[in-house]
């Protein structure tokens, strides 16, 4: 049975939602990498915090705190809340740059690592 976090698009949405409360104002940009070389991207701008409602774009941010990259399939099982950032980091399918304290903030806000993984889009 398919859910709503089977959808990329409102996964992303649920993911600005929950970034709606960060502390201050937050802008990310998630790179989903396809094709069998990567010669696909797709791109998504994520902005929320600062009493944002929060909102998210299919299209590249002119700038962006946090860059995330990382393929489809293993966006979709961290927004399912199968996969924790965390071990998707750790194992090399999530790569992440830009402002590193911005990324900590951001993971500490939606998830406690000593906690068990919830996703954050659900």
């Amino acid at each position: 049975m398919a859910t709503a976090m089977d959808d990329p698009g409102k996964a992303m949405r649920a993911l600005s939602k929950a970034l709606a409360s960060f502390g201050g104002r937050v802008r990310l940009h998630l790179r989903l990498v396809s094709g069998e070389n990567g010669e696909t991207l797709e791109h998504w701008d994520i902005q929320g915090g600062a009493k944002s409602a929060g909102k998210a774009e299919r299209k590249e941010p002119q700038k962006a705190d946090v860059v995330v990259v990382m393929r489809p399939e293993t966006w979709m099982l961290i927004a399912q809340g199968k996969l924790a950032p965390y071990e998707a980091l750790y194992s090399g399918r999530l790569r992440v740059g830009g402002d590193m304290e911005i990324a900590k903030a951001i993971t500490r806000h939606l998830t406690d690592p000593a906690s068990t993984y919830r996703s954050p889009c659900s």
